[in-house]
């Protein structure tokens, strides 16, 4: 009943239907987040973090492509004040991009100005709890990573003088043959946009191939998580390519991304 008269009114409202910008978004955010943590220490937010983008689902399937019941939303950004250009990256960052990834060890990564960026910027309540580094690697010029603070993680990307984190789900164990997606979606637009993807594996799963927009990936596999991102990929965030999955057996199975989100 409420919906029905919501949507009612709504046929009334003389103003323009339209989703708001990037920078509504954020700012309608940074309001919420400085009303609810006014304890938050000031220029936390130099980079920028990713947003939720209605477009964009969670989802889980198996490695055979079934999908599992239940789907919900999953996030993207907008843009920082001071920030130039229209993504968390550099386009010539972007271009420095490779579809095979460099592990980085954790003491190289704590050190390394991407490393030291993104423990800064995922510890925005400066709460000093001791972080835990994995997935970390290095794509070209751009870093990334997964940051955990007790029962808190966080998925970042960082060139030279900044980058971009977002919040993921802690790790879930995944039966063998089996992996399933806690986020992915798109940040930025033109040549500074770039896509990501970070789920789970079953503990076969020794290695996922993903192509999408003519890139092939080599996702980072690490104590039962898995990360990849691209530049160029579907503004939607979508993956319109495959998933192939490698398991230990030798066998290796492919899902379609454009099934994803049936």
């Amino acid at each position: 009943m409420t919906n029905d008269l919501l949507a009612r009114l709504a046929d009334l409202d003389a103003a323009p239907r339209r989703t708001p910008s990037a920078q509504e978004i954020d700012r309608e955010e940074t309001l919420l987040r400085t009303i609810l943590d006014d304890s938050e220490r000031p220029g936390r937010m130099v980079g920028a973090t990713f947003r939720r983008r209605p477009l964009v689902r969670r989802l889980s399937f198996t490695a055979a492509g079934a999908l599992a019941a239940g789907l919900a939303l999953v996030a993207v950004n907008g843009g920082v004040p001071g920030m130039g250009g229209s993504g968390p990256l550099s386009s010539s960052e972007l271009a420095s991009w490779t579809g095979t990834a460099k592990n980085v060890d954790v003491a190289a990564a704590r050190a390394s100005a991407a490393g030291k960026w993104c423990l800064d910027a995922t510890d925005l309540n400066g709460t000093g709890a001791e972080p835990v580094i994995s997935n970390a690697d290095l794509r070209g010029k751009v870093a990334s990573m997964v940051v955990t603070r007790g029962d808190v993680s966080a998925y970042c990307l960082a060139g030279s003088d900044g980058g971009a984190s977002m919040g993921i789900s802690p790790v879930r164990q995944q039966p063998d043959g089996h992996i399933k997606v806690d986020t992915l979606g798109s940040r930025g637009s033109g040549d500074e946009e770039l896509n990501y993807v970070v789920g789970w594996a079953g503990s076969d799963v020794e290695g996922i191939t993903v192509r999408d927009h003519g890139h092939t990936i080599e996702a980072t596999i690490q104590d039962g998580r898995f990360t990849a991102w691209w530049p160029d990929g579907d503004p939607d965030g979508v993956i319109t390519g495959t998933l192939t999955l490698h398991l230990a057996d030798g066998s290796t199975r492919t899902v379609q991304g454009d099934t994803l989100l049936d």
